[in-house]
């Protein structure tokens, strides 16, 4: 993403949201009493592609402000600091370069809509990448629980083979919600060095993902 423009970026305390919602549980284990915080948040969808044209996988980059903010918070207190100081993050300067927050994922989306999740898929698919894949050719693999510590919600994998003929637009993700995704192209023979390449950041479950295809093709 050579042309990722980020300006004016503050920390603004986040009173609302409608993606997450923020709760405390109190509870006596074996006599002895605990609080837990948790995160109430939506169950999600992600999906390893395989272009079998070009004999690659799909992966998506987009921009994580989560990620570039832990990286800048670090770069500014390398020692643990105390989570419950109000303006931890809202104090410091923002002198992380901005790529550091580029990430690479599969694609993904959030279970907000009363449809199935193979019909979720197959609008994310196109949303993201601008494949137009069929229903009966999306295959579940498993479901796991992400963020066990902090809001337990279930992501559902799919896997999906599609070829250049199938793509029908241009992806990129909902411009409506300043979404910017850029498509990356992973060769299939270069899926185990991508695997444990730590300069390009990536989400545990797509380590699972390829794992899971490599086990399933290995000869």
């Amino acid at each position: 993403m050579e042309d990722l423009e980020i300006s004016e970026m503050k920390v603004v305390p986040c009173t609302e949201s409608k993606f997450i919602k923020l709760s405390r549980v109190v509870f006596k284990q074996n006599g002895c009493e605990r609080k837990w915080d948790y995160v109430k948040s939506h169950d999600s969808v992600v999906v390893l592609l395989l272009n079998t044209t070009r004999n690659s996988f799909i992966l998506v980059k987009q921009f994580r402000p989560a990620v570039y903010m832990h990286i800048n918070r670090k770069l500014h207190t390398p020692s643990h600091g105390e989570l419950d100081k109000e303006k931890e993050d809202a104090g410091l300067a923002i002198t992380a370069p901005f790529w550091q927050g580029i990430t690479f994922e599969l694609c993904a989306g959030i279970v907000d809509q009363n449809i199935s999740l193979k019909t979720l898929t197959r609008q994310e698919i196109f949303e993201e990448c601008g494949y137009d894949v069929p229903e009966d050719r999306i295959q579940r693999i498993t479901s796991c629980r992400s963020g066990v510590g902090i809001s337990g919600t279930l992501q559902t994998m799919f896997y999906a083979e599609v070829s250049d003929t199938m793509q029908v637009g241009s992806g990129g993700g909902n411009p409506h919600e300043g979404e910017r995704i850029e498509l990356y192209y992973l060769p299939v023979d270069q899926a185990r060095d991508f695997l444990f390449d730590e300069s390009k950041p990536k989400p545990s479950g797509l380590l699972f993902a390829f794992m899971w295809w490599l086990d399933k093709n290995r000869k």
